[in-house]
Order: structure tokens, then C-alpha cells, then sequence
């Protein structure tokens, strides 16, 4: 074969690889704005189930590695919090409004990239709002009617302890809020006994043995029924608490709201309830 020819080929060949390796690095590097996330996730360095990148960019490595982005754009929520216990047992009509948004701190953003990334923003706003009405529910139940009406104890504080720590378990982070309006809805609540606190404890605990997960592991769905059974859990644990402390209207509002987290599951077809319209609000 000609010398000339093989020179050709061979310098041919190298621009060819060359420029093959150019387009590679254009196509896979991608840049993150700043109002977004850059979550990667693959073969992430360190064995972590992802990489979270706010402004700059980074090389997302074909066959091994993909990537979604995640707003940072500042969402309103309107709160309409309806019959909330009072200490002095009132119930109290309460609206606020909450600006939230995607937290740019680090193990936030884990957070995020773990229980939000295949969520759209109206899914994301909606879990908001169960975390921040389901704390809130306990922060009034804390207060006397008295003290929610003429805000005279640091709500802020109190928000920022109970809501804004719920909020970061899966990245969000609370930018403002103010309460609008409050006003009570009923002079008076009915006792709460041991035997009535005790079948309701009974009742959700039922709920929570019968009711079976539907979604497959590793599914957004199945991820977003662990929170949703974590909060279950957790107020189910807060009412032991209270009713072990004597505090049984407490512990009554918050054995409600436990099974509040299991029936919605089973509404919205996380858990099957097998049928049982005794226990929950069947789909």
C-alpha cells in the first residue's frame, strides 16, 4: 500500500477520534443554572446514590451515569388549616401562607435528590403541604385559643423548630410564612376518655397491619408511601406519648391523623386495604 496513503489514513483516523472525543465532552457536559439543582446518579464516586450540583457543571459519564435537574424557583402555599385542637380544647380555623423552595444546603440537597427528583412540582407542593399542616396541627394543639388568636407566644420559633426540620427531611427549606387570618369555629369539644382514646389507638393500629404496600421497591411511589407510612408512624408514636402524659386530647388528634396517612395511602392506591371499608376510605 502507498506510504501517502497510509500517512492519509492514519492522520484521518486521529482527527476522527479526536473529534468524536470533542463532540462526547460537548453532549455530556452539562451546566447547572442558578435556580436549578444538577442531580447525578449512576456510578456515583464514593458509592452515593448521587451527586448534587447548584451552578458550575460537571461531566455525566454515558452508559454509567444520568442526570435530572430540579428547580430551585421559590413555591406559595396557601394553608388552609380547618377545626385545629386548641390546648383549652376549641377548635380554630387557621390560614397561612408559606413560600418554600428547594434547599441549596448540602445534605438538604441529598435529601431532595432522594424523596423529590421524579416528582413534578405539583407532587412536591402537595407533600409540602401535608409535612407543614400536619406539624402545624401539633403547634396549635400546644397553644390555648388565646394564644393562637393574638399570636403572643413566637410562633416563628415555634415553626421553625417543628415545621422547618419536617421540611428538611426532604430538602425543602422554608423561605417565609405569615398567619393571615384565625378564627375559632366551635365554643366547645367533647371529652376525651381512656376507652375512647384506647379504640382509636386500636383502630389505627388495625389499619397499620392490614393495609399492605402496592408499589414496587425503588419506585417513586414506593418512595413517596415510606414518607407517608413514616408520618403515620410517627404521630401514631406521638400519641402514646401524650396519652402516657395524661394529655389525652393531644393524643386523640394525633391518633387520628395517624390513620389520616394510612387512609390516604389507600386512596391514593400506595397500601391496599383488601377491601375493609370499615378501616379505610377505599379508592
Amino acid at each position: 500500500m502507498d506510504v501517502g496513503l497510509i500517512l492519509f489514513l492514519l492522520i484521518a483516523g486521529i482527527i476522527l477520534i479526536f473529534a468524536q472525543g470533542t463532540i462526547l465532552l460537548i453532549t455530556r457536559y452539562k451546566r447547572c443554572g442558578p435556580d436549578e439543582i444538577l442531580v447525578i446518579y449512576g456510578r456515583i464516586e464514593g458509592d452515593r446514590p448521587s451527586r448534587c450540583i447548584h451552578g458550575g457543571g460537571v461531566m455525566v459519564w454515558p452508559l454509567i451515569q444520568d442526570y435530572k435537574k430540579m428547580s430551585l424557583i421559590p413555591m406559595s402555599l396557601e394553608i388552609p388549616l380547618d377545626n385545629a385542637l386548641s390546648a383549652d380544647e376549641l377548635k380554630m380555623n387557621i390560614k397561612s401562607n408559606f413560600s418554600v423552595g428547594i434547599s441549596t444546603e448540602k445534605q438538604l440537597m441529598e435529601n431532595a435528590a432522594e424523596h423529590l427528583l421524579h416528582l413534578t412540582p405539583d407532587q412536591i407542593e402537595s407533600m409540602a403541604c401535608d409535612i407543614i399542616i400536619g406539624q402545624l396541627r401539633q403547634i396549635f394543639a400546644s397553644l390555648t385559643s388565646e394564644q393562637i388568636s393574638t399570636q403572643s407566644v413566637h410562633l416563628d420559633e415555634l415553626i421553625q423548630e417543628k415545621v422547618a426540620i419536617e421540611l428538611g427531611k426532604v430538602g425543602i427549606k422554608i423561605i417565609s410564612f405569615y398567619i393571615d387570618e384565625v378564627t375559632e369555629s366551635s365554643i366547645s369539644t367533647r371529652t376525651v376518655t381512656e376507652e375512647k382514646l384506647n379504640h382509636y389507638l386500636g383502630l389505627t393500629k388495625r389499619a397499620r397491619e392490614k393495609a399492605t404496600p402496592i408499589p414496587v421497591q425503588g419506585s417513586p411511589e414506593h418512595d413517596q408511601l415510606t414518607i407517608l407510612l413514616r408520618m403515620a408512624d410517627d404521630y401514631a408514636s406521638d400519641a402514646k406519648h401524650f396519652m402516657d402524659n395524661g394529655d389525652y386530647v393531644r393524643a386523640f388528634g394525633a391518633i387520628n391523623y395517624a390513620h389520616a396517612w394510612i387512609d390516604a395511602g389507600v386512596k391514593l392506591r400506595l397500601l391496599d386495604g383488601h377491601g375493609d371499608d370499615n378501616l379505610f376510605t377505599l379508592p
